[in-house]
């Protein structure tokens, strides 16, 4: 799968998944479920997803530990309960922002509808989840006319829930006590509108992934943040081999609203998944003794997510002298703040990695008057305090429904991901 299909394909979180775990079943990684027991195979790759917008893949090795991070949520307009909100003869949806979003970027686009449905179940513990994809373009939102508002381009104030609500339809129907748009959605699943116990909808911009440039060397499309990162520690995964180091990959959710959940990078999670892995690698006799004090000694956490370009037109929002460009490689990211995970140490053993295997790479630290924003790398080492990096690409748009990036910096970063966790 090319990044440009992954980009395409992972919609929402629970499709980011979906496709993963397909594309590791075809590399012959084996699916385990969290409350079993695990009995591992050393040289061999697992896979475990207890919620279905966060995933965490391992592969047995030596006691050299290597783990990655993504995350798979980006900002987006959620759709709210009761959605249908009546217009005159027109009918808009009630949505919500998710993650910091560049709200005018949502204008005057065709929009599709995604996610995941909560149906009735065998009982009340045990309801059915399905996904749901539109699979065209439901809604949109209009920007006022300019000769409505003569000063449109002088300000920059906008509010979700007066300017952003996306209209899905013009002929005004109803159903009596059923709402408009998920009875559409019940149909187009071929369910029964009273099956639907509650859901998690997003209204996502389906524009497909494009090469931009004379040469076709930018990438532009929606969810580079942080699909790249994602993408990248798959392929990695994907081309492990018997003899190599013990590699983890967890791509986590809700990193855009802080982490703060059970499926989030603030989550005892990834810890209970490593020692649940660690317990079945001593039982094994085939597998390698890790312990947690060795996890800590030996392993090395790198936290992928995009960094800031410099923008051509926004120069002065760049550091002075340290500066990211599009197209020079992948991007290392400091901050004297602890917003990213790197240090002096693990800059150290990443820029060396790159030295030696021939990876473009590029430092990046904030403007010191111009804050960026942090990751997964510190949440992590509060509760796995291991050498670790925060690295990725660098784009620009960050947060925009449409993002550009450089290609070779995809395949910088991916080629990392292989050499890193071999």
């Amino acid at each position: 799968m090319t990044i440009e299909e992954y980009l395409a394909a992972g919609i929402t979180p629970f499709h980011v998944v979906e496709t993963s775990k397909k594309l590791l079943e075809e590399a012959g990684y084996e699916e385990l479920a969290l409350d079993q027991e695990w009995k591992l195979e050393d040289g061999k790759g697992y896979f475990v997803s207890p919620y279905p917008s966060s995933f965490y893949a391992f592969y047995t090795g030596s006691k050299d530990l290597r783990m990655m991070a993504g995350h798979t949520d980006s900002p987006v307009l959620k759709l709210k309960p009761s959605p249908t909100i009546p217009r005159e003869e027109y009918r808009v949806a009630n949505v919500e922002a998710y993650g910091g979003m560049i709200l005018h970027t949502w204008f005057d686009r065709p929009l599709g509808l995604a996610g995941k449905l909560v149906l009735k179940g065998k009982d009340a513990f045990a309801p059915k989840v399905v996904l749901y994809d539109s699979k065209k373009p439901l809604a949109v939102i209009s920007s006022l006319a300019i000769h409505m508002d003569r000063e449109v381009n002088k300000k920059n104030e906008l509010k979700v829930q007066e300017h952003l609500l996306p209209l899905f339809t013009i002929e005004g129907g109803k159903e009596e006590g059923k709402d408009l748009l998920l009875s559409y959605v019940a149909r187009d699943l071929g369910i029964s509108y009273e099956e639907i116990l509650d859901f998690d909808l997003i209204f996502y911009n389906p524009q497909k992934p494009e090469a931009v440039g004379l040469e076709g060397e930018l990438l532009v499309s929606p969810r580079l943040d942080n699909l790249t990162s994602c993408y990248a520690g798959l392929e990695a995964m994907r081309e492990k081999k018997p003899g190599g180091s013990t590699a983890v990959l967890a791509l986590f959710d809700n990193e855009e609203v802080g982490s703060r959940s059970k499926q989030g990078a603030d989550s005892s999670l990834l810890s209970m998944i490593l020692d649940k892995m660690m317990l079945a690698m001593r039982e094994s006799k085939t597998c390698s003794n890790i312990s947690k004090e060795e996890l800590v000694t030996r392993g090395f956490f790198a936290s992928m997510d995009v960094a800031h370009a410099w923008h051509h037109n926004y120069s002065g929002k760049s550091d002075l002298t340290t500066k990211t460009y599009l197209g020079r490689g992948l991007v290392l990211k400091s901050s004297g703040a602890q917003r990213y995970n790197s240090d002096s140490y693990s800059n150290g053993v990443i820029l060396e990695l790159c030295k030696e295997n021939k990876i473009a790479v590029q430092r990046q630290i904030n403007h010191s008057d111009v804050a960026g924003g942090t990751t997964l790398g510190p949440i992590v080492s509060s509760y796995l305090p291991v050498y670790g990096v925060d690295l990725g690409i660098g784009i620009l748009g960050m947060h925009s429904a449409c993002e550009t990036g450089g290609k070779k910096d995809v395949k910088a970063l991916v080629k990392w991901a292989k050499v890193y966790s071999k």
